[in-house]
Formats: structure tokens, sequence, C-alpha cells
């Protein structure tokens, strides 16, 4: 598959190496690629598929990638160096909000419909909470699979399950899984459920092998999803190059949100270099097409990729994200909160690269005397987003 000519010039002696993982919301990257959209703003590109999270970490921090379509908490953990060796990486882009559902496997949705009382307990974890109560010393833990320690997939399902009582680290498992195989897993019962990205939500239940539950997005409301992360080496070696791509990222994210242009986008994305798979399948992810099954995603959990709130970074989800590393115990110890906002959320080049005027900070700020509350408040479920997510704030 190939690109459209160069606009501009840059002086770049070769071609910036991005990564992405096979879901949906690497389309913004696939896009800029496929259209032309980076070598109108006179940068090179090349695409690499890659199969995990951890190997997208690995490569920016060891500069086999320069970049990468990245979760959004990954540049907080390398910068913090948990779960890696200590890399300062930054944002300056968001790609994408929602996307995520929790999903479990037909077996154990039978077993939930025995233990609630309708609906809403299902939905809530209350039905799982009265049935991991009846379990038996000598039965098997149940296992639920996320894609990443250190993504909103690990922090939402946790949320979920202790908003409803249950103890992530001791009345289950969590295992790491890559999103492609999931699906695989659940059919073959080595998995019980799991959160991920679209489409393997979907998927699951088109398959006819799993029940969606809940989406992030009924747990956390709007929340940044995926961003462009950049090693923040080269962001300083490269800087015309890095505002460069941001605009062409920021014009593919609105080309995706166009439905005008949704059959040609499903086309490229099913393209065996990308997704691999049908263009009908991509269709449930993209409110083309329902899955047959008992779930209908609430229209706000679709995913969203463009416009000023969606695509600059979010200082209160860092601040989000952190909090919830400390609340599962993932870091021993924490530097001062905004710095770490400061140096990975660069909402100034943000607004450099697009041109636009820099308003007023919308994120929260909280003193260094106020951090350890904050922690503890989050931990004890009395910091919640809000409803309509963090956009809106966080509600103390």
């Amino acid at each position: 598959m190939s690109v459209f000519g160069s606009s501009k010039v840059i002086t770049h002696s070769k071609p910036v190496r991005v990564g992405f993982i096979p879901l949906i919301d690497c389309a913004p990257f696939v896009v800029a690629h496929e259209k032309g959209f980076f070598s109108a703003e006179g940068v090179q590109v090349t695409l690499s598929k890659e199969a995990s999270w951890a190997s997208i970490r690995d490569k920016v921090a060891f500069n086999v990638l320069d970049g990468a379509h990245m979760l959004a908490s990954l540049p907080i953990a390398a910068s913090l160096g948990i779960g890696t060796v200590k890399t300062a990486m930054e944002t300056s882009f968001t790609v994408s909000h929602n996307g995520n559902a929790i999903t479990v496997s037909n077996a154990l949705y039978q077993k939930l419909l025995s233990n609630s009382n309708g609906p809403e307990d299902i939905r809530s974890g209350a039905a799982l909470k009265r049935l991991l109560d009846k379990k038996e010393p000598t039965d098997p833990a149940l296992r639920f699979a996320i894609v990443y320690p250190y993504s909103s997939h690990n922090y939402q399902l946790r949320d979920w399950l202790a908003q409803a009582g249950i103890d992530p680290d001791k009345d289950l498992q969590i295992i790491v899984v890559s999103p492609a195989q999931m699906v695989d897993y659940l059919k073959k019962s080595e998995i019980d459920g799991y959160c991920v990205g679209e489409p393997w939500n979907s998927l699951a239940v088109e398959q006819g092998v799993g029940h969606i539950l809940v989406t992030g997005y009924d747990l956390w409301g709007s929340t940044p999803e995926k961003v462009f992360g950049v090693n923040s080496l080269w962001a300083t070696q490269h800087p015309e190059v890095y505002l460069a791509m941001i605009r062409a990222l920021n014009h593919a994210c609105q080309w995706v949100d166009d439905k005008q242009n949704q059959a040609e986008l499903l086309t490229i994305l099913s393209h065996p270099d990308y997704l691999n798979c049908s263009a009908e399948q991509l269709m449930y992810g993209f409110n083309t097409l329902k899955p047959k099954g008992q779930f209908d995603w609430p229209m706000e959990a679709y995913q969203r990729f463009s416009g000023v709130d969606i695509n600059r970074p979010l200082p209160n989800y860092a601040l989000w994200i952190m909090a919830q590393m400390s609340r599962w115990q993932q870091l021993a110890q924490l530097p001062p909160l905004n710095q770490i906002v400061e140096q990975v959320y660069r909402q100034d080049l943000y607004y450099q690269a697009l041109g636009l005027a820099r308003p007023e900070e919308a994120g929260r700020k909280i003193s260094e005397e106020q951090e350890n509350a904050f922690l503890t408040a989050v931990a004890t479920n009395r910091v919640q987003l809000h409803p309509d997510g963090v956009l809106h704030g966080l509600r103390f």
C-alpha cells in the first residue's frame, strides 16, 4: 500500500519509525500514512506492526522506534520507570477517547445470570461478587485478561471490581494477553473474561463466544485511550518533524471521524498489514453495525478521534492515572505529580503545532502538600471522575 507525494520538505535524514498495535484506534496513524498526510507535511514515516504494548514500550525506549501509537498511560509509566528501564517519554497529541469494554465467556455469563436479580447486578459486578462469595477454596480462580499492567484496561477492570467489593489481587487472577489473542483465549477457556479495546469485544459477541458486560465509558465517562507517544530525546532532536507529525495526525483524526470516509477507512484498516480482518467485522467498532447479541453499546462509548477536547493532552487524566498506579501499589515512590504532568503531557507543543492560542490551564493543579491526601482519597473512592469524563474534571 502506498502514500501520496510530499508537498513540503523537512530536513530529516531517515524515515520516522512509528509502531502500532492492530486495534481500531491505530486508524489515525494508518490513515496519515496511507492518505499522504505525513508526506504532505514533509515527513517520511515507516509504520511497524507490533505484537504487544511491552514491545512498543521497549522499542521506543531503546530507539528502535522513534514513537508509537501508545496507551495514554504508557509514557507516564515509562517516564516513572515502572515495569521498565526509566526512559523519558512524552505525548503532545491524544489520538482517541473510549472504545474499551469488559467481556466475559458464555460459561461465566450463565453463572452471573444465576447469581443476579436483574441486568444491573451483572453490569455493576454485584452478581460476580455473589458468585465469588460462594467459591470453595478448591475451586479454580477466575482469570481475567488485560492488555498491559499500566493501562486503562487494567485500571478500569480493577475499579469496576473494587466498586463491587471484589479485591482484584485476592479474589481472582489478572493476567496479560495481547489484544488480538483475547477472543481465542476466551474460546479455549484459558480466561473467563477480559477488558480490551474494540473490535475484540464486539467480535466475541458476533462469534457467539462472549457477552459484553459494561463499557469503559460506563465506568469512567469519556477519557483518553491512545496517544502519539515519543521518546523525549527524539522529540528534542527533531522538533520540526515532531510538530509536523502532530499536524498530520490531527488531519488524519478529522478524516477518520468523517462518516463519508468510513467505507474507505474500513477497507484500509482491514488490510493484512494492519488489522487483518474483514471490513464487516470492523464495522462494529464504528457504530455502523450492531453485533448480534445481547449488548447495545451506548452512543457515547464509541471511539472519538477528533476535536480540541479529544486531541489535546489532558493534565487531569495524567493525575488520575498516576493516582491509579499508586492505588494499586505499582509505585514505590512518586515524584511531584504536577512535575510529571508537565514533562509528559505536553499541551504547549500541541497548541504550538496547530497554531492555536493556548487557553488558561484547564488541568487541575494540586500542591505538593495536597498530593498524599489526593492519592489517599482516590484509593478510598473519595475522588471519582466526572460522570461525563475527565474533561469535566475530578469530583472530590
